[in-house]
């Protein structure tokens, strides 16, 4: 391959890869629309759906931010009845931030916004990507 063509593939790679990000970021906008609370608090929900519940440290991992600014937006979701600090069996010292019965229902809330025949299809698609996605690395 020469180096016109590998320069020209890195070129399709960086156009796509912002696309991906563009349209992510619209699917966010599109969850957050009409919403009380952030983008971020609101991607805290659905992380805290996925893993079951979160450490402060790995919250504070995902989103780059210190253990402080957790602690301040666990709060607020906290304050809204949306999450529950639960220390582990194992480790008292331990801290796990998890849904509560109405953090659940606001998630299912979040995408009740879209038709079955959109979440079917975006379940399909995301699932078809991601699994070209694991191919590569």
């Amino acid at each position: 391959m020469s180096k016109d063509d590998q320069l020209h593939h890195v070129e399709i790679i960086m156009r796509e890869m912002l696309k991906i990000q563009q349209k992510s970021k619209m699917f966010v906008e599109l969850l957050s629309e009409g919403e009380s609370l952030s983008q971020n608090q609101l991607i805290l929900l659905l992380q805290l759906k996925i893993n079951d519940g979160m450490k402060a440290t790995e919250v504070a991992d995902f989103f780059s931010v210190t253990p402080g600014a957790v602690t301040s937006m666990c709060d607020k979701l906290e304050k809204l009845d949306l999450v529950q600090r639960v220390r582990e069996n194992e480790d008292r010292r331990v801290v796990k931030m998890v849904l509560t019965k109405n953090g659940e229902i606001k998630v299912q809330n979040l995408f009740l916004k879209f038709s079955q025949d959109k979440l079917t299809d975006m379940a399909k698609i995301l699932s078809d990507v991601n699994q070209l996605m694991q191919e590569i690395f």
